[in-house]
């Protein structure tokens, strides 16, 4: 039976552990400039050890104002040769303005490749294309997500979950999206990617160091179902407008 290989979230420090920064060209920037120049830095993951995600950008905000930015994702084999033909997508939206990464923070995101070639990708470039000051509340702690039965009792995300409890360690308020994240079983030395990402509720206002509830129906409930008890699954809170 496939392993669960996606059970667990690396903390931010282990997503860059050994890691290749990479800093891309915005404006006056180029791809010389240092993290304390440019706004933003990049480092990618193209495979971890069991257990964790796989194809994450991870983006490090330099400045002290919130940032959503709109990106190009570049795939590239292991020799860092371009891979054409490879559509990319996003689970939080980074390539669309969607993903809120607060001031002198990280936030990630989990890439997918879309092409004949999509198991080669093991490297990425990444072009800032709009860079988005928003206003946003953002914090630096990651908000947790507890699935749960229709009575409000904790269940495994595996689970037919009805509702999705987040809990917000930050000591301001954050708004965040729900992302419900299903992922492929390749063989050992491919990486894992996800085949579905379905919402759950729409933008959510999580008040500081407090709790909220969001209720899962409509299409997020049919995904649920569906991936219940199967393949490896993750439930995400990340920041967003």
């Amino acid at each position: 039976m496939p392993s669960r290989r996606h059970a667990f979230m690396p903390r931010a420090a282990a997503i860059t552990t050994g890691l290749a920064l990479l800093v891309v060209a915005l404006g006056i920037y180029s791809v010389a400039s240092s993290a304390q120049t440019a706004p933003l830095s990049f480092s990618y993951r193209s495979m971890g050890k069991d257990g964790y995600i796989n194809q994450v950008l991870t983006i490090t905000n330099h400045k002290s104002v919130n940032f959503a930015p709109d990106l190009a994702v570049t795939p590239e084999d292991s020799l860092g040769q371009v891979l054409p033909d490879l559509r990319v997508t996003t689970a939080f939206g980074s390539d669309r303005g969607n993903l809120v990464v607060p001031p002198n923070g990280t936030s990630f995101d989990i890439l997918a490749f879309h092409g004949s070639a999509s198991a080669k990708v093991r490297k990425v470039k990444v072009q800032i294309k709009a860079l988005n000051q928003v206003d946003s509340p953002a914090g630096p702690e990651t908000v947790a997500t507890q699935a749960a039965d229709a009575n409000g009792q904790p269940v495994n995300k595996f689970a037919d979950f009805d509702q999705v409890f987040l809990m917000n360690p930050n000591k301001t308020p954050v708004t965040v999206r729900i992302a419900y994240l299903v992922y492929d079983q390749p063989p050992s030395n491919v990486p894992q990617q996800t085949i579905s990402v379905t919402p759950i509720g729409g933008l959510i206002e999580v008040p500081a160091q407090g709790s909220t509830v969001v209720h899962v129906f409509g299409a997020a409930k049919a995904a649920v179902h569906k991936y219940s008890n199967g393949p490896a699954v993750s439930l995400k809170a990340y920041l967003s407008r």
